[in-house]
C-alpha cells in the first residue's frame, strides 16, 4: 500500500505559522485603546496593566508595530494635554504641585527646571602674572594689571577678605 500523499507542509516548514516561540498578544485595536487610556492621564505602564501585559511587552510592540508606535506618540501628547488641563484647573497647592510633578516626568523637555551657571573669565591669563601680583590678589588687594595694552582691575569672585601674609 502506498503512503498517504501529504497535503500540508510540516509546521517547521510552513511560513504561515509563527516563526517560533509564543505568538504575540498584540492586537491592532490596542492603538485606539492606548490613546483612550492615556488621554485620561494614565501612563503607558498603566495601559500595559489594564490589558494584562508587562511594560516591556508594550515597548516591544512599539518597536515591532509602527502603527502602535505612532498611536503611543499621539497618546503621550494626549496625556500631556490632560495633565496641563489638570494643572490649569487646580486650586490647591498640593494639587498644583502634583500636576507640575507629573508634567515634569511626562514631558521633561518642556517642564524641566532650568538652572544656568555663568562663568566669567579673567581678561589676564594667570601665567602672565608675577608672583607678587598673584599674592596681592590672594591677599584681597586688587592691583591694576595690563591685558593687551589696556588697564584692567581684577576682582576675584566671592566675598572680599583680607588675608595677612
Amino acid at each position: 500500500m502506498a503512503p498517504f500523499r501529504q497535503t500540508t507542509l510540516p509546521a517547521h516548514l510552513n511560513p504561515a505559522k509563527h516563526a517560533g516561540g509564543r505568538p504575540s498578544d498584540y492586537r491592532p485595536e490596542y492603538c485606539e485603546a492606548v490613546i483612550a487610556c492615556m488621554s485620561q492621564g494614565y501612563s503607558l505602564t498603566a495601559f500595559a496593566g489594564s490589558i494584562r501585559q508587562g511594560r516591556d511587552t508594550v515597548y516591544k510592540w512599539i518597536r515591532a508595530h509602527s502603527e502602535f508606535g505612532d498611536a503611543v506618540s499621539r497618546a503621550r501628547a494626549a496625556r500631556e494635554l490632560w495633565l496641563e488641563r489638570k494643572l490649569l484647573r487646580s486650586r490647591k497647592g498640593a494639587e498644583t504641585r502634583a500636576a507640575i510633578f507629573a508634567l515634569k516626568n511626562a514631558a521633561p523637555d518642556e517642564w524641566r527646571d532650568i538652572k544656568t551657571t555663568e562663568h566669567k573669565q579673567h581678561p589676564v591669563a594667570t601665567k602672565t602674572l608675577t608672583d607678587a601680583e598673584l599674592h596681592a590678589i590672594a591677599a584681597g588687594r586688587f592691583p591694576e594689571l595690563e591685558a593687551d595694552d589696556t588697564k584692567v582691575l581684577l576682582i576675584p569672585p566671592g566675598p572680599r577678605r583680607s588675608v595677612e601674609m
